[in-house]
């Protein structure tokens, strides 16, 4: 079995680092694989950590202007030269068995539909706190907690941080809408789905997110993105997610976190602490003041 790993990055050199070295430790006898790391424009010491690791990991360093991951992930794609490629962001570590459990994953699958999503849980080293247990876990960034080893999963979960597919089947769909600074990943999914995609979940296939997020970084987060989202609402994948939010049941749980969010304000400040509240307040609180307020409140959708 042979596989790419394509690792798109921007000005990250030292979360880089400690991600490549987690490559380094691999657990993987008799694998072919290759590592494809796309800058995309940084400016950093991105270059000078990728011409370390050439001595010690099977490296392709490849360099563009500014154009955003969508369009790194596919510059990626097209360098790779195995059956195979894995997708992971420059801030997951890699665990031991995180390659060859994708390659188990496609020597057993072998249709060419069939992707794996890998599990990515919080570094260790990180001091988690109960708000950040549920944004890992529970769908404010990912929801890894509501999915089950080895059963096909709603699209909605397609997450390019960890995920493994057919080179083929990806690019006979076009790779990663390059048009796209938010929610690409999504809109790929949507239309791999389309084209009788299945995705599976292994938990087994495991990263670890070196990042620390507080609430109010989250809602930032979702602010930064908002300037894309016209873009998104472009497509079809767009349009598809404009309908379900304007049915009925959406616009009545939209009313009631509009409603219920600001009375609930005095409850704030223990949103980082290490109190850990109900997941339905940790929820109510990301939808008012990060998706409503930062994120789909701030952009009028393209018609």
């Amino acid at each position: 079995m042979e596989i790419s790993i394509i690792i798109p990055t921007y000005n990250r050199s030292d979360l880089l680092k400690r991600t490549l070295q987690g490559y380094c430790n691999q657990e993987m006898p008799d694998l072919q694989w290759e590592l494809i790391v796309v800058s995309d424009g940084s400016t950093d010491s991105t270059q000078q950590i990728l011409t370390d690791f050439k001595k010690k990991l099977p490296v392709t360093y490849l360099v563009q202007e500014k154009r955003g991951v969508s369009s790194a992930r596919n510059a990626g794609l097209r360098a790779a030269r195995s059956p195979i490629v894995l997708f992971v962001d420059d801030d997951v570590i890699p665990s031991p068995q995180l390659i060859a459990e994708h390659a188990r994953f496609h020597a057993q699958r072998t249709a060419p539909e069939d992707v794996l999503l890998g599990y990515v849980t919080w570094l260790p080293d990180l001091c988690v706190t109960p708000f950040m247990h549920w944004y890992g876990e529970y769908g404010g960034l990912f929801g890894f907690s509501l999915l089950k080893d080895d059963r096909p999963e709603n699209i909605r979960y397609f997450y390019s941080c960890n995920i493994s597919m057919k080179t083929d089947f990806i690019k006979r769909n076009h790779g990663f809408n390059e048009s796209l600074s938010v929610m690409e990943d999504f809109e790929l999914g949507y239309r791999l789905k389309k084209n009788g995609m299945r995705m599976y979940f292994k938990r087994t296939a495991l990263g670890f997110h070196n990042q620390q997020f507080t609430f109010r970084e989250a809602c930032q987060r979702l602010e930064r993105h908002s300037d894309g989202l016209s873009a998104f609402c472009l497509t079809e994948a767009g349009r598809s997610m404009i309908k379900k939010r304007s049915r009925l049941p959406f616009r009545l749980a939209e009313t009631f976190v509009k409603t219920v969010g600001p009375m609930l304000y005095p409850l704030r400040p223990l949103l980082d602490s290490g109190y850990r509240l109900p997941n339905a307040i940790y929820r109510l609180f990301y939808w008012y003041y990060g998706s409503y307020r930062s994120f789909w409140g701030r952009s009028t959708p393209a018609k």
